[in-house]
């Protein structure tokens, strides 16, 4: 995690990553909810949620392990993993 990453508030964190999140998912922001799940909601297969999660890392500049980014099924997954 980098210094900027560390001092951003919560809400600024939340909004940076849903933002990105809307912009890969080709989704509207308000359309996103934390139940909606990536493979039967969004279509996407395996390699499209591990190339998502791998975008949204270098963009946040935070890093799931790879237990972590196995274990995200839902948006709701993602704000957990992204945001604690």
């Amino acid at each position: 995690m980098t210094i900027m990453t560390a001092i951003q508030s919560p809400v600024t964190r939340s909004a940076n990553l849903m933002h990105n999140l809307s912009t890969e998912l080709r989704v509207p922001g308000h359309r996103l909810h934390p139940f909606m799940r990536l493979q039967d909601d969004f279509f996407l297969d395996p390699m499209d949620v591990a190339l998502l999660i791998a975008s949204l890392e270098s963009k946040l500049e935070y890093y799931l392990t790879e237990e972590e980014a196995a274990q995200v099924e839902t948006v709701g997954d993602l704000q957990t993993f992204f945001l604690r």
